[in-house]
């Protein structure tokens, strides 16, 4: 054998080594972080299934490599070669989406700030103190701003000013790492600054005004969701809101339907009062239960908020029962109705979210802003109590240190 020759055939055996110690970083490495990250940060429901994947994974990887060493049925070999990409891809995206999708949800850019007339003081630090206790943001925390939109296409957009109000707002706020969650319910008639923009969408001035009209003077999509973001971070003393989802009239039925219907308490005629009984919402009902108010009346969405809580309250306890049993219906359900939806959700966001869920106890509380109701140009207009709103905003999103 010549020189030549002897030196292609040492070349070819170097590459042969250094591609297959890549392969086996990428196989071995990914499942062995696959199973540690699932060890750490998944309940039984997901890590144990996830665990034994990986392992099987790593398991045929080695099965693969003797039969390659003794040069053993090509077919069989490719056969298995297949199953471990297939075994691969599963844990290791649910894994990385979660990773991705965390990071997502964590972005935190807070502006603390203190309502009129409350006495509190926060530090260089962020340290707040407040009737003799101390609070720090709790950098655990995501919160979704969710907006009900009384448009029944949120396609169809006009100018500025004329883009639909927004007549469900709510944040939903999660502890990522005990799964703690609390919905809170935002009065749209709370008197808040919101931005005005001009017909051609140039900003003009900022103005104390219903809440619900942060999402009228934007285009009818983002800048309108964007515009709300700001007022609503605003009510809540500069928290920072990481996701938001618009939703119009028509996503409402779609996801009622979608988890079967929803069984909430009855109320009288005038929708003031429970009943007592219990009715099962398909289709078109659900409309009448949380869009149903007497504009005459100036305390008449907060009747309506109330219901919306009841309907709220049921619908996310069925979904969480459907999602225990089904680990994709939280994708499932966004997939239904993102075309009805203006949202900045992705598949990362979601699969980190459900992740949360999974782990944590799956228990929602529901709050909302205490104050009074008033009149301003002949609308109703909601004034919150600052202290408790302040309370409220230390109690959900800090922790006493």
């Amino acid at each position: 054998m010549n020189s030549h020759i002897k030196k292609l055939l040492i070349y070819d055996k170097a590459w042969k080594i250094i591609i297959f110690l890549l392969i086996s970083i990428i196989v071995l490495g990914s499942s062995i972080f696959t199973i540690n990250y699932a060890t750490l940060n998944y309940n039984e429901l997901l890590k144990m299934p996830i665990i034994v994947i990986s392992s099987l994974s790593i398991l045929i990887y080695l099965l693969i490599y003797f039969r390659l060493y003794k040069r053993k049925g090509k077919v069989i070999t490719t056969i298995l070669a297949v199953l471990l990409c297939l075994l691969l891809a599963l844990p290791n995206s649910i894994t990385f989406l979660t990773i991705y999708g965390k990071n997502a949800m964590l972005e935190n850019n807070k502006i603390h700030t203190i309502p009129p007339d409350v006495d509190a003081f926060i530090d260089e630090n962020g340290i707040i103190e407040y009737k003799g206790k101390n609070y720090i943001y709790n950098e655990n925390i995501t919160t979704i701003l969710f907006m009900g939109v009384d448009k029944s296409n949120i396609d169809k957009t006009y100018k500025n000013g004329k883009n639909g109000q927004a007549d469900a707002i709510y944040t939903v706020t999660i502890d990522t790492v005990t799964g703690e969650t609390t919905v809170i319910g935002i009065s749209r008639e709370i008197m808040t600054d919101i931005k005005i923009y001009s017909g051609q969408g140039n900003y003009i001035r900022t103005e104390n005004k219903q809440l619900c009209l942060a999402y009228a003077y934007g285009d009818g999509k983002e800048m309108s969701c964007e515009n709300t973001i700001w007022s609503v971070s605003n009510v809540l003393c500069g928290v920072p809101i990481n996701t938001y989802m618009a939703i119009d009239l028509s996503a409402v039925k779609v996801l009622n339907d979608a988890v079967g219907g929803v069984t909430v308490p009855a109320y009288n005629s005038s929708m003031t009062k429970k009943t007592g009984k219990m009715i099962t919402l398909h289709g078109n009902d659900v409309y009448g239960y949380i869009r149903s108010r007497n504009i005459n009346k100036t305390d008449s969405n907060a009747h309506r908020m109330a219901r919306q809580i009841d309907y709220l309250t049921a619908f996310s306890s069925k979904a969480i029962q459907q999602t225990k049993k089904d680990i994709t219906t939280p994708i499932n359900l966004y997939n239904k109705i993102n075309k009805y939806s203006v949202n900045t959700l992705s598949v990362d966001k979601i699969t980190f979210l459900t992740s949360v869920f999974l782990k944590g106890n799956m228990n929602i509380e529901f709050k909302s802003i205490e104050g009074k109701i008033g009149v301003e140009d002949n609308y109703a207009a909601f004034y919150p109590d600052n202290e408790k709103l302040y309370e409220l905003v230390l109690d959900v999103f800090y922790k006493e240190i």
